[in-house]
């Protein structure tokens, strides 16, 4: 059966809408239980986003005993025989560090696909967010996949929401900061002739404004990693909880920012793959107070080394 979106909507609601008489608990397990699809491939996340006018094909579950060992403690968004798309929550590595009490996000994932398929397969990691950063991430299956995702990142599409201190200047902007990376991931703010610089930019698109935050949009347009919480950072603005770029804040928040949107060429078939998730619903939900007065003095001028 196919199920066609009329709007922008979650997988969830896209259910709900189409089976009224369903509950969400029977929606949720229509989908973890791998009745939907996604150009044939099986979609597991209920929060995968379905854009207007696409397609998803529902299949009625049979039933049966190994639909326990199939299920996982991380939400899949994507999976095809050359690459898997989940959601990594904030707090969780990506990889896993030394004497780790909380499993990596490699991990878990590793254990979804060995319970899925009933053997052990590889994974590689594409790119990989630091450990305070959540939304999309994606593993390739094969080497192959892997060089070639990692050769073309840089040239993918990606959308950030963030939760911001204070209102930016302006309501909408591009910021372009040159950038060059030190040793144990250091960032340094550099002119633009000095060698091993590079051009960041990123634009943003305020979606709303509290008293003490601002909710944005961003849209990177060059890949270097922790570019976004830097920049915003430098102009007064950092994201809430981040305690790298904004160690003067206060509030126990997890850190306020969100991949919610990749588009990348396919490793195979060469073809735009766009994955998409929504919001978790704690996103919006900041605990105050959200900075002390003195947070622009942590960011250093020109040719300083950034507070790590």
């Amino acid at each position: 059966m196919k199920i066609t979106a009329k709007e922008n909507i979650s997988l969830l609601n896209l259910i709900l809408e189409t089976f009224p008489e369903v509950s969400v608990s029977k929606a949720k397990k229509m989908i973890i239980y791998g009745s939907i699809s996604y150009k044939e491939a099986i979609i597991k996340s209920p929060e995968y986003m379905v854009g207007k006018g696409e397609s998803v094909e529902y299949t009625k579950y049979s039933g049966g005993s190994h639909i326990a060992r199939e299920k996982t403690d991380v939400p899949i968004l994507y999976e095809d025989e050359y690459l898997i798309a989940v959601i990594k929550p904030s707090g969780v590595n990506v990889d896993a560090s030394p004497n780790e009490k909380v499993k990596s996000l490699y991990a878990l994932t590793k254990s979804y696909v060995k319970r899925k398929w009933g053997m052990r397969q590889n994974l590689f990691i594409v790119h990989e967010p630091q450990g305070d950063e959540a939304g999309i991430c994606i593993f390739a299956k094969t080497k192959k996949a892997q060089e070639t995702l990692k050769r073309n990142f840089h040239l993918s599409k990606r959308e950030y929401n963030a939760i911001v201190s204070g209102k930016p200047k302006h309501k909408n902007d591009k910021l372009n900061l040159w950038l060059k990376r030190g040793s144990k991931n250091r960032i340094f703010l550099e002119k633009p002739q000095t060698e091993g610089a590079e051009l960041c930019v990123i634009k943003y698109t305020t979606v709303e404004n509290y008293d003490d935050y601002t909710h944005i949009v961003i849209n990177p347009e060059t890949y270097f990693p922790l570019q976004i919480r830097f920049i915003l950072s430098h102009i007064g603005n950092p994201v809430v909880g981040d305690t790298r770029f904004g160690v003067r804040q206060v509030s126990a928040n997890w850190l306020k920012m969100y991949l919610t949107k990749i588009e990348l060429q396919h490793p195979a078939t060469g073809k735009r793959l766009k994955i998409e998730t929504s919001l978790p619903n704690t996103f919006m939900k900041v605990n105050l107070p959200i900075f002390a007065p003195s947070n622009e003095k942590n960011i250093k001028i020109e040719n300083k080394e950034e507070d790590q």
